[in-house]
């Protein structure tokens, strides 16, 4: 995925999660900003997100939010 196609993506993301969420609650940062990240993983639990491959007749991105 492009970055423009990422950018609209996020953008995308976000409107619906404030339509499903209080917006007044979601903080949306800088898209794509350079940063360096120390991460260490002391907690109850790490979660992996995984998918199935791309079907040929499959948009690129679709997603539903819960």
């Amino acid at each position: 995925m492009q970055g423009t196609e990422a950018q609209d993506l996020y953008n995308s993301f976000l409107q619906q999660l404030g339509q499903k969420y209080r917006a007044d609650r979601i903080k949306d940062g800088k898209f794509g900003a350079y940063m360096q990240v120390h991460i260490q993983n002391d907690g109850p639990v790490t979660l992996e997100l995984d998918s199935e491959p791309k079907r040929s007749d499959e948009k690129d991105c679709v997603f539903n939010i819960l």
